[in-house]
């Protein structure tokens, strides 16, 4: 019932868009916080393998940003994934943190050399296309005020489009947004379905009622896991694979998404 590193779970979604040329697959990890399943994580290894995903999809917080941290490991294991699939790093709270404050200059250092050495690329506010498949993903990376504990700060449309730009309609657009609390103002961007993750389930889950609390200390999240949908938008939010802060998970075992985008009719 607590939380363990020992145990995790597959969660399949299927997805269909005219917009989608291609069938594709993609198994999204989010808050996986330099946890380990396994020596050198080679249980998750062994799984994702087995699931044999055209891509993996990080959306945020692969990193614990804290002084006493060391991503070393982590990014290693990054390599190895990087060497078997194509990776889109979209960036959460932790990897801005490490990134952009100089309480965190040494873990930065071991975080940018990590990726330059997994060949993988921080989607900051950029896009990169899958041709054969009509998809664009895009990484939003919004500033620490959009994280803000208790109050939220909503992200005003001009914002958004300083950030990313228009969305192109014509494709089927997937928006790394870390977190899931600004959906509605996501929404007004027009993407097709936004990866998010960030609240881990809400911690503790109750059976019909969902996540109890954030670890921005939120009682009962209104976007904690699963499925949500606005207008022509859905939202897909990951209960996360690993911890920080609140090291505890009651009924709420962390996850992976194996998600299918296929044309409509496929």
């Amino acid at each position: 019932m607590g939380f363990s590193l020992k145990k995790f779970e597959i969660n399949r979604w299927t997805f269909e868009s005219p917009k989608i040329t291609k069938e594709s697959t993609m198994a999204v990890i989010s808050d996986f916080h330099e946890c380990e399943y396994g020596k050198d994580n080679i249980r998750l290894l062994e799984c994702l393998r087995k699931l044999g995903p055209d891509m993996i999809i990080i959306a945020g917080d692969w990193i614990e940003g804290g002084r006493k941290a060391d991503c070393a490991k982590i990014m290693d294991f990054l390599k190895v994934l990087a060497n078997e699939f194509p990776i889109y790093f979209g960036v959460g709270n932790h990897e801005r943190k490490v990134l952009e404050l100089g309480k965190y200059s040494e873990q930065r250092k071991r975080f940018v050399r990590g990726l330059q050495n997994a060949g993988v690329g921080l989607l900051r506010n950029e896009y990169k296309d899958i041709e054969d498949s009509n998809i664009r993903i895009t990484g939003l990376d919004l500033e620490k005020n959009y994280y803000r504990k208790v109050v939220r700060r909503p992200v005003p449309t001009e914002h958004l489009y300083e950030l990313v730009d228009l969305a192109d309609e014509s494709k089927f657009n997937i928006l790394l947004a870390h977190n899931p609390e600004h959906f509605t103002d996501y929404v007004t961007w027009k993407p097709d379905l936004i990866f998010a993750g960030h609240v881990h389930g809400g911690i503790i889950r109750l059976p019909g009622i969902g996540g109890v609390i954030s670890p921005a200390y939120k009682f009962f999240p209104k976007y904690d896991a699963g499925v949500y949908e606005k207008d022509e938008s859905r939202m897909l939010v990951s209960r996360g694979l690993g911890s920080h802060s609140i090291r505890l998970r009651v009924f709420n075992t962390p996850e992976i998404l194996f998600v299918k985008l296929k044309p409509v009719g496929a």
